[in-house]
């Protein structure tokens, strides 16, 4: 479980798509029968009770705080996941992300294991180059080899070439 779970379940009015509108006509004051005849006529039943319970343990400031601060970071991560492509790097780059900000703190063996992994795919990467060559040279193809190349300075008048 998440410091975000308490926050964000369990209850039915910090749940619903109108909390604030709930929260604000219980900080205007309206009565938690009247505001639960006011949701049921939206289609939104809450029970007189419910909404009671939610006005003493959540319709506080810090609570407050607590879940906006939760939705804001499930926002971020919800932007994060969108992508395409390797996932591999998507969950490198996100956890990346999250060590910087300070969200995370991997241990010794989880940053040697994803090192092996990125060596692991590294090698295979290499063994097909080779698989590759090897099915060109037996199966009569043209073979290519790079060759690195020195830059040749012209000589001068009267130089020699030691």
């Amino acid at each position: 479980m998440t410091d975000l779970a308490p926050v964000l379940t369990g209850c039915h009015v910090c749940r619903s798509p109108l909390v604030e509108a709930i929260n604000k006509k219980m900080r205007d004051g309206m009565s938690d029968v009247q505001l639960s005849k006011w949701l049921a006529d939206a289609g939104h039943y809450i029970s007189r009770i419910t909404l009671g319970k939610h006005k003493r343990d959540h319709l506080t400031e810090d609570h407050e705080h607590k879940r906006i601060s939760a939705i804001n970071h499930l926002r971020k991560q919800k932007k994060t996941i969108k992508a395409t492509g390797d996932l591999a790097m998507l969950v490198r780059d996100y956890v990346h992300s999250a060590v910087q900000d300070g969200d995370l703190t991997p241990t010794l063996a989880e940053g040697l294991r994803a090192q092996e992994m990125i060596d692991r795919r590294q090698e295979k990467g290499a063994d097909r180059e080779v698989a590759l060559q090897l099915a060109g040279i037996l199966g009569g193809g043209a073979t290519y080899q790079i060759i690195e190349a020195t830059e040749i300075k012209p000589l001068g008048v009267g130089e020699s070439e030691l």
